[in-house]
């Protein structure tokens, strides 16, 4: 029963003349019955985009697209919605929005037509950063937005503007509500951004990546492994996701290296390294100009260990700062330059490190964030003839396998 045709409803109205006077009533009460009933879950219903970054200072806002297709003719409008708003690593967080203004309680839709219907409510206190939005009872897709608490004067705002048109799907202008009634609010959409993002980008959440993560087999002496796990936290989120203040830009990371010898009795591990870093990181400065399309930046300290104890143990600590300078269009092909400059400040059992890796780990990489990416870290010691150096030939895994990352 998802349309009443003309066709069905002259059907009906001939029932008097097929049925006995006394189911006459009863056909024509059902008749209308089924006229009256609203037809809200076959309605094309969608959640607009709201502004990308929303001030947090205004009420949260949802707006629905109600759209009139071959099938649907009327919307029963519900007063609240059930939103229910998460933001990174914290508890989804489950809210009542009300319908703004007093428009009908049901929408008489012609083939074409659209309706917007706002709702509103108060963001919940403990929201921060990135937050998806999803709508109860509705078959519209979540939209994720970046929540700004501390926005700055003429920054756009997450409530709607009253007034401005809502571009539809079908591309017709929002329809005119009946005279009497309460004019529904429309808001502008954001069409999303184009191109995969940047790789630097792809840290936008609280627990990210830090350095690569691998695995590599060889046959050096029998079989053996090496790999590397490495991600970082964001150990505090401020108001102002544009904020870069150090507190809200505080992190910290960790990396772990280690050497597995598979052919071993037991498959020992030859050697572990541990790294645990409290650092400052801005993914951008917003310095740019004719050549640098991106520059972040990191500082702070580290701390380098074998995790063993006695004559075995091996450690040291550093403080070091990282500018990463990007050339280049960052979603096709382009540079990446990150030197990593840094002091030690503790050589436990170390004292000749220097003369092995020196005062700098110099990044360098070419590449395209959805294909091949060569990338080389070189090491030049304090004396002659020491040093290393490390590339690496990447490409996506989910490029080769679909569902898998890295």
């Amino acid at each position: 029963m998802t349309a009443i045709a003309p066709a069905r409803a002259a059907s009906a109205r001939a029932l008097p003349h097929r049925l006995p006077p006394l189911r006459a009533p009863f056909a024509g009460a059902l008749a209308s019955a089924l006229l009256a009933m609203p037809f809200a879950a076959q309605a094309a219903v969608t959640l607009l985009q709201p502004p990308r970054v929303v001030d947090g200072t205004q009420p949260l806002t949802v707006t629905l697209l109600v759209v009139g297709d071959a099938e649907t003719r009327r919307f029963e409008v519900p007063a609240t919605l059930a939103v229910t708003a998460s933001a990174d690593m914290t508890a989804p967080i489950r809210v009542e929005a009300r319908r703004v203004g007093s428009g009908p309680a049901v929408l008489q839709l012609k083939n074409g037509e659209t309706r917007t219907i706002r709702y509103t409510a108060p963001w919940p206190d403990a929201l921060r950063g990135q937050v998806r939005l999803d709508v109860a009872g509705i078959d519209a897709a979540p939209v994720l937005v970046s929540l700004n608490r501390a926005p700055v004067a003429g920054a756009a705002s997450g409530a709607a503007t009253p007034g401005a048109a809502a571009l539809p799907p079908n591309g017709t202008a929002p329809e005119v509500p009946p005279a009497g009634a309460a004019p529904e609010t429309a808001v502008v959409t954001v069409p999303p951004e184009a191109g995969p993002a940047p790789a630097d980008l792809r840290d936008a959440q609280r627990l990210s990546f830090n350095e690569p993560m691998y695995i590599m087999f060889g046959g050096h002496d029998g079989a053996n492994a090496k790999f590397q796990l490495s991600f970082k936290f964001r150990i505090f989120e401020g108001k102002d996701p544009n904020s870069k203040a150090v507190l809200d830009n505080l992190y910290f990371g960790y990396t772990q290296f280690s050497l597995w010898d598979l052919s071993g009795e037991s498959r020992p591990f030859r050697d572990t390294n541990y790294r645990p870093s409290l650092y400052y990181y801005l993914s951008d400065t917003g310095v740019r100009n004719n050549v640098i399309s991106r520059l972040s930046v990191a500082t702070g300290f580290e701390h380098e260990s074998n995790g063993l104890g006695g004559d075995s143990s091996r450690g040291i600590n550093t403080l070091f700062v990282t500018p990463t300078m990007y050339f280049g269009d960052q979603t096709d092909w382009h540079w990446r330059v990150a030197p990593k400059l840094y002091a030690y400040v503790g050589k436990s059992d170390n004292e000749d490190i220097a003369h092995y890796r020196g005062y700098m780990d110099l990044n360098i990489a070419y590449g395209k964030p959805d294909s091949w990416e060569v990338t080389a870290t070189l090491r030049k010691g304090t004396r002659k003839g020491y040093g290393s150096v490390n590339a690496a030939l990447t490409y996506p895994l989910a490029r080769i396998v679909p569902g898998t990352a890295g």
